[in-house]
């Protein structure tokens, strides 16, 4: 099958690029199903390992992504909730199921669980094979390639406003990062769960797109020195969320300084760098300040209903396609900040 295989060392992207070749179709064992790939969403965490010079969990050689769609191309014997034919998308999270905090219900932060693109091979290829625990099938309301950043691009803020941050109808939420891929998402998820919504980012272009996706208001970072004391003067004191999309030490310390007494910040952003949480503002004010990683399997059931039902939406977020073969410009402008969503299709 043909696969983009990154070979690196970590860090030596775009000097190296991703490697377009063929390689085996996996092989499923008696719990799995294979996939045949419609689609891969491109995500900034894969440039962290090709750019930045974070090593992944498994060494390269190694097939990234993440994000996938497709159609059921094989089951193995023991499944029995799956066919071939079957439109579905897949969890990146593999959870152990055994471990203790997958007892407790957050399979999302698993100890010795498995992540697609990262511990073990990913879906830019044309076949993907894991267990049918994470395969979701979706309704055919759901355009299949689009279905892909439903995985990602939807589900991870979806567990960082509804699991970590709780919104509720009524509260009020700041999102840096707002035109992102996270950002969008994490604006129309907390609208749809009843917040009023400001989006920060920098590119005001981008933001009109979050004020597509449910903004109430927005701020440019380009055009407001100081976006934390804007929010504050127009909530009258301060959100009671602040969600950073960006995984930047400068945002989410903009975020800690924007929420009022006994606010929320969640950061859900990927990030390499440390970042400083304002001491005697957290102290004084009981501020909580969280991290959101990933998502349950579980969430992807309710997602996709969501998505059926129109209370997400995500046409018009995968602003950019690219065959397989043409990939590695997908992730230079993803780097460059030219694209919403980017998917490439095997």
């Amino acid at each position: 099958m043909k696969a983009a295989v990154f070979y690196g060392p970590p860090g030596s992207w775009p000097q190296k690029p991703l490697k377009i070749e063929d390689v085996p179709v996996p092989k499923i064992g008696p719990k799995d199903v294979l996939v045949r790939i419609a689609a891969c969403g491109l995500c900034h965490t894969d440039l962290l390992y090709m750019k930045m010079g974070m090593r992944p969990p498994k060494e390269p050689p190694l097939i990234l992504g993440h994000e996938p769609s497709g159609v059921v191309e094989e089951v193995g014997e023991e499944v029995t909730n799956l066919k071939k034919g079957q439109k579905v998308i897949v969890s990146y999270t593999i959870p152990c199921g055994e471990c203790d905090v997958c007892r407790a219900g957050r399979e999302n932060i698993c100890i010795s669980g498995d992540v697609i693109g990262a511990t073990r091979d990913g879906a830019f290829a044309e076949y993907l094979a894991v267990p049918a625990k994470v395969v979701i099938p979706i309704p055919d309301s759901i355009p299949l390639q689009d279905a892909a950043i439903i995985t990602d691009a939807v589900a991870t803020p979806y567990h960082a406003v509804v699991n970590v941050a709780q919104v509720k109808p009524g509260d009020t939420v700041a999102v840096f990062g707002a035109s992102g891929g996270l950002g969008l998402n994490v604006v129309q998820i907390a609208k749809a769960f009843g917040a009023n919504v400001i989006g920060v980012a920098r590119r005001k272009w981008k933001l009109e797109k979050a004020k597509e996706f449910g903004a109430s208001e927005i701020i440019s970072t380009m055009e407001i020195e100081k976006p934390e004391l804007e929010i504050r003067k127009m909530t009258n004191g301060g959100v009671n969320i602040a969600i950073d999309a960006t995984g930047s030490p400068q945002a989410v310390e903009m975020a800690c300084r924007s929420v009022r007494n006994g606010g929320k910040v969640v950061v859900v952003g990927y990030g390499m760098q440390n970042f400083a949480v304002p001491f005697m503002r957290f102290l004084w004010y009981e501020l909580k300040v969280m991290g959101s990683c990933r998502y349950k399997p579980s969430d992807l059931f309710r997602v996709v209903e969501m998505v059926h039902k129109g209370m997400i939406k995500i046409e018009g977020l995968v602003s950019h396609r690219f065959p397989l073969e043409e990939i590695n410009k997908g992730y230079e402008m993803l780097d460059k900040g030219e694209v919403l969503r980017a998917i490439a299709i095997p």
